[in-house]
């Protein structure tokens, strides 16, 4: 399959994804604030989570640059709608079923709506990645981790 300048994001789309980006981080250094950070021998609570706040910012502050010293005519392009629809709405189907379902079937169903974002997605497709990552995320969150997420209905 070859890519095209059409299946290529813009810069001024990059720009906005590193913005929002930038948020994200700007909200999650805000959370890890509240916690201590101990010593880099000690860490506290709050060191990595700030590490990685960090870092997310940077990265975000590097794409904003990365778009503003781009030439003006490479910032044209079509806004993709149908990624940020369906990407969005599985993250908050899963948000409101996994206390409700459990966290199988609302991962599974988050992650086929999140696949109908590419316009070639193909149901079989769709029931084989959404099965593995499901399966992955029982094996990672409930399995290894064993977080108090019930795996089905209560």
């Amino acid at each position: 399959m070859q890519e095209t300048d059409q299946d290529q994001p813009s810069i001024a789309r990059r720009a906005l994804s590193g913005g929002v980006l930038l948020a994200v981080g700007l909200v999650m250094l805000s959370i890890a604030w509240s916690y201590p950070v101990g010593k880099l021998t000690q860490m506290g609570p709050g060191f990595i989570p700030r590490v990685v706040a960090i870092l997310i910012c940077a990265l975000a502050l590097a794409i904003i640059l990365i778009d503003i010293r781009a030439p003006s005519a490479e910032r044209e392009g079509r806004m993709h709608w149908r990624g940020l629809i369906f990407v969005s709405a599985a993250v908050v189907i899963f948000g409101v079923l996994v206390d409700v379902v459990g966290l199988i079937p609302s991962m599974f169903l988050a992650v086929a709506v999140s696949m109908f974002a590419d316009d070639h997605a193909k149901p079989l497709t769709v029931l084989i990645y959404a099965s593995l990552a499901t399966l992955g995320g029982w094996l990672l969150f409930l399995v290894a981790l064993e977080l108090p997420i019930p795996a089905f209905w209560r």
